[in-house]
């Protein structure tokens, strides 16, 4: 444990030294994500009820701050592309078609609006005022010397994010390697793989859409699991805490105590997140959406928007066949 938070506090440094896609390595030995500092979000998830997780959900409205943004970034890239490298995640394309900036927080939703008339090529609104409550949950903010020239911070219903993933401007589905499996449960956003998958093990148990992936996996390589993203590299801390490149192995271990962390250990992984930036809800259980990778990875990629060369990757990677 020693040596963990050693390697916590060295990688605390490498992000301050400006290294933001660095590792942190367990016991500075197995190199693990920089992103959440609790290692154990890496772990397997282990459903409580299955019953009640797989049951057909009561649609949840995840409720942000929404920005009046100026002009029209969804037919106008290059503004999009403005909006995106100023206000980064909390802009996105949504499924209904549809480019909004929500937050989680007022009042960062505030300190973005009072920027986005500079941004978008107009006046500048004036500066000085601050956020005002309505009462019923939202803000105004005065943007011009009357307090009538004000703009609108509302708290609504945030809309799904789109799970495509632009490459080089086009808009991408992931379709990954267990594409051609048959869906037998809903498919719905932050919906984890825990839910049935119609089919039966060699013991002639049920298997869930985590265990039948193995299983297919596992019979495609002559009874080993291999990573999907196998020579997937990304940046993380060596043994000595020393930035370093890590590379996904090919054969992973089986899964064992979820309980305890091995970064070998295979995962499935979903490709587009069960929740968006914003942690409102995103990924789907649906096989597409799937991977087997290493825990090492997982955690790495737990909670970002899908590299594009990972994207890339599984999409041409041949289809399992059942």
């Amino acid at each position: 444990m020693q040596a963990l938070a050693r390697c916590r506090a060295a990688m605390l440094g490498v992000l301050v030294l400006g290294f933001g896609g660095a590792g942190l390595t367990g016991a500075c030995g197995s190199p693990l994500d920089p992103g959440p500092v609790d290692s154990c979000s890496a772990l397997p998830e282990i459903p409580t009820d299955t019953a009640t997780e797989c049951a057909e959900p009561m649609p949840k409205p995840c409720m942000r701050y929404r920005i009046p943004i100026l002009g029209d970034p969804v037919t106008d890239v290059a503004l999009r592309s403005k909006y995106l490298a100023a206000f980064g995640s909390a802009c996105y394309m949504s499924v209904a078609g549809t480019f909004d900036c929500f937050y989680q927080e007022w009042e960062d939703a505030c300190a973005d609006a009072a920027k986005i008339a500079e941004l978008y090529g107009a006046a500048p609104y004036h500066k000085g005022y601050t956020c005002q409550p309505d009462g019923e949950g939202n803000y105004t903010l005065q943007v011009g010397p009357d307090p009538a020239i004000e703009i609108f911070i509302n708290y609504l219903e945030a809309p799904l994010q789109s799970s495509l993933i632009e490459v080089k401007s086009v808009p991408t589905e992931v379709n990954g390697p267990y594409r051609n499996l048959v869906e037998v449960t809903s498919i719905v956003p932050e919906k984890k793989f825990y839910c049935s998958s119609g089919q039966v093990g060699d013991d002639g148990e049920p298997l869930d859409q985590r265990e039948w992936i193995l299983q297919v996996n596992r019979k495609a390589h002559g009874g080993k699991i291999h990573s999907d993203l196998a020579g997937f590299t990304w940046p993380c801390l060596n043994e000595k805490c020393e930035p370093t490149t890590c590379t996904e192995k090919l054969v992973l271990k089986e899964p064992s105590d979820p309980r305890v962390y091995d970064p070998d250990e295979a995962q499935v992984h979903h490709v587009v997140p069960r929740k968006d930036l914003r942690g409102c809800p995103w990924g789907t259980n649906a096989y597409k959406n799937a991977a087997v990778i290493s825990a090492r990875l997982n955690q790495h990629l737990l909670n970002k928007v899908p590299p594009i060369k990972e994207v890339l990757k599984l999409n041409n990677a041949q289809a399992y066949t059942p």
